[in-house]
């Protein structure tokens, strides 16, 4: 693999160490004359190919994100983000004001989805860019595919998907839509998908679409990746709606708690019915 590697790159790679495994594949560190690159690989190419074009998009918003080095066959190279220890504060002010950056990114037609189908994970994101109807494209483009895929799976029962189907159909008198409009969503901050360095805070690992950005602050409430003073340093920019906390909290967490259920199972089925239930679904 190393001599494959360099000859994809046309440089010699001297090192090339696992760091971890991921959902689709391993994780290396290259090491190249004096500098590293993180080397992604995956016999699932395409889902490779799409990363480092969600990656490049997000480039072009100007959201830091690692640079795309190299996109071909089963290798993704990147950028290697030189991290460095930050204290909570500043960790949540740099994420605040980087996610505030990147949910003032709409597009021109207004359309929820994307220009092409993503990935959350090592699962694929339809994103039929024909919505102006945000309820509409959460249920079937998001809640709905994946709880089919979970009982598929023999995840989750019959009777839950039924019960979600109910509430999709029933999201638009759920959710007041006047004051939504598509916000460009990295669709998977947790804990590890932020990264701090010198200049500020760095995306990784993106499952990008436009959404109601607060979507993505319910996932970051879902999993405790930021407190108080983060959601204080993002209302400056984007007020959180009236609604966030009585409704669409709740609501905007199903579709994360599914990828999970879909994942690990387990505790996160549990969760997902002490959600359902308070919803009265």
């Amino acid at each position: 693999m190393q001599e494959e590697l360099s000859e994809a790159l046309g440089q010699d790679v001297k090192r090339l160490e696992l760091l971890q495994q991921g959902q689709i594949g391993d994780i290396y560190m290259a090491r190249v004359e004096d500098q590293r690159y993180v080397v992604k690989t995956s016999e699932e190419k395409e889902k490779l190919a799409i990363e480092a074009h969600m990656l490049k998009d997000l480039y072009e918003s100007k959201i830091r994100v690692p640079n795309v080095i190299l996109s071909k066959g089963s290798f993704l190279v990147l950028e290697h983000i030189e991290t460095m220890d930050q204290d909570k504060t500043t960790q949540e002010r740099e994420a605040a004001k980087l996610l505030s950056r990147l949910h003032s990114v709409t597009n021109e037609s207004r359309m929820y989805g994307y220009y092409y189908d993503t990935t959350i994970g090592p699962f694929p994101q339809k994103n039929e860019q024909t919505q102006y109807n945000w309820t509409l494209f959460l249920g079937q483009m998001r809640i709905m595919p994946m709880a089919r895929h979970c009982y598929d799976k023999g995840k989750v029962p019959k009777e839950m998907v039924d019960r979600l189907e109910g509430l999709c159909r029933d999201l638009y008198q759920r959710i007041d839509m006047r004051t939504i409009y598509p916000s460009l969503l990295h669709g998977d901050v947790w804990s590890g998908n932020i990264l701090f360095e010198r200049e500020g805070a760095c995306l990784i690992d993106p499952a990008i679409y436009y959404g109601d950005k607060e979507m993505e602050l319910a996932f970051i409430r879902l999993f405790g990746t930021f407190g108080e003073l983060f959601f204080n340093t993002y209302q400056e920019i984007h007020p959180l709606s009236d609604d966030f906390y009585e409704s669409k909290e709740l609501i905007y967490q199903i579709y994360p708690l599914l990828v999970h259920v879909a994942l690990y199972g387990g505790s996160y089925i549990g969760a997902l019915e002490r959600t359902l239930k308070r919803l009265k679904i």
